[in-house]
């Protein structure tokens, strides 16, 4: 979900994860016109890919070992890139299921390792939750995450790719924050686009596995549902902090409040309150849920407008509605039943999982951490395996240190 951090302007803060942080000549190949950045290329489909940036090997070094452990917190020991990565912002088309499979243009990233290989392994990785629009994979200068992500997977050979989700990005949609459908249809759409641009530079990715942080654990499980469902084989998924049950992370944070549940959630009920009114269709629903003194901030907020955060209370008895915080009551409200049908484990899972989660998380509590292991296994399935990533592991530290297991993980995979 999201994490806290009180001194940046809300619009700039990164959410997803601890904090809110918040030209080629006419006759050039594609492969030479991506070469050069900002000069676009086009493939089959509708799909546009240009180069925006080339991290060399010092540059990913100094990610893993200056930059993350600054900004997670946590000290930890990864593999050192050995390969210099290029970064493409590729735009792809694709639909809004909630409104009816609207045609959009969409963005999102691929990074490719500079290697020998033409096969590469790829993963799509889900993002975090995050207010700014260019806080995201294809713009990853500003996402802190992603960042990692290049670090420790394409700094070792694996081509990567993150979908913005719909609203972010170069998306012109409004934000939908933890609209199932959604998400899913971003994400699902950029792994053919990214195939498409592999092809089009020489490549190959025949191999996929998912990952996914915070939202984008979330994410990424609602997006293996998918790929299950039409037949796009996964080799794996891992997840860090996933709220795999919307309506069980929400409602917990109502009824059952926590000592160390994070100052930041508040900014949860916003988002959600905006997005599904907006993408379900549900006029009034976001001030149904906020109290009106800060129904304006809040939807500023949600647009990505600057605002200041001291205005967004930190508590939610001062945001939320009373009515909210009876358990019945949200149950059967328009938004308890919409989070509830969100949910992301409860199908036949039949791709090998691994979900971390954090003893320390101030976002997501254990149970919620292993209930896609506990679901599963209650009618013998073991596929999904949940780990904790520590006792003392916050929501920041819970991904920090499952990125390195993952990477071990998936490559023991690619080898077998």
């Amino acid at each position: 979900m999201t994490g806290a951090d009180p001194s940046p302007p809300l619009s700039r803060r990164v959410l997803g994860g601890a904090a809110f942080m918040i030209g080629a000549t006419a006759a050039a190949t594609p492969r030479a016109a991506a070469q050069q950045a900002g000069a676009a290329a086009s493939v089959a489909g509708g799909i546009t890919y240009r180069l925006v940036g080339r991290w060399d090997v010092g540059r990913l070094n100094r990610i893993l070992s200056v930059d993350t452990p600054s900004f997670f917190g946590v000290p930890v020991a990864y593999s050192p890139a050995r390969n210099a990565v290029r970064l493409y912002r590729v735009s792809y088309p694709s639909v809004v299921p909630e409104r009816g499979n609207r045609p959009v243009t969409l963005s999102g990233l691929l990074a490719v390792p500079e290697v020998s290989a033409t096969t590469l392994p790829l993963v799509s990785y889900q993002h975090g939750t995050v207010y700014g629009r260019q806080q995201v994979p294809s713009f990853p200068d500003q996402s802190p995450e992603t960042q990692l992500m290049l670090a420790q997977f394409a700094g070792q050979g694996y081509a990567l790719a993150g979908a913005d989700y719909i609203g972010m990005g170069e998306s012109a949609e409004p934000q939908g924050y933890m609209v199932k459908g959604s998400h899913q249809q971003a994400c699902a759409d950029l792994i053919p686009a990214a195939r498409a641009v592999l092809q089009a530079l020489g490549l190959a990715a025949p191999s996929l596995c998912l990952a996914g942080w915070s939202q984008g654990g979330y994410v990424t499980m609602a997006l293996l549902e998918r790929l299950e469902a039409i037949g796009l084989p996964v080799r794996a998924a891992v997840t860090a902090s996933a709220p795999v049950d919307p309506w069980a992370t929400l409602g917990g944070f109502l009824a059952f409040p926590r000592p160390n549940d994070a100052s930041w959630i508040t900014t949860l009920f916003i988002l959600v309150a905006f997005s599904f009114e907006t993408y379900y269709a549900v006029p009034g629903l976001a001030r149904s849920v906020l109290k009106p003194e800060h129904y304006d901030v809040a939807q500023r907020a949600w647009q990505g407008a600057a605002v200041d955060p001291a205005q967004i209370p930190t508590a939610l008895h001062d945001l939320v509605n009373d009515a909210y915080f009876d358990p019945a009551f949200f149950a059967a409200s328009v938004l308890g039943r919409l989070l509830a049908a969100n949910q992301a484990y409860r199908w036949v899972i039949r791709t090998p999982v691994r979900n971390y989660f954090g003893e320390n998380d101030e976002a997501i509590r254990v149970g919620i951490g292993r209930l896609a292991m506990e679901f599963q296994r209650a009618f013998g399935n073991d596929k999904v395996e949940a780990i904790s990533a520590g006792a003392d592991a916050t929501h920041r530290g819970t991904y920090a240190r499952s990125v390195p297991a993952w990477k071990t993980w998936f490559d023991g995979l690619m080898a077998g």
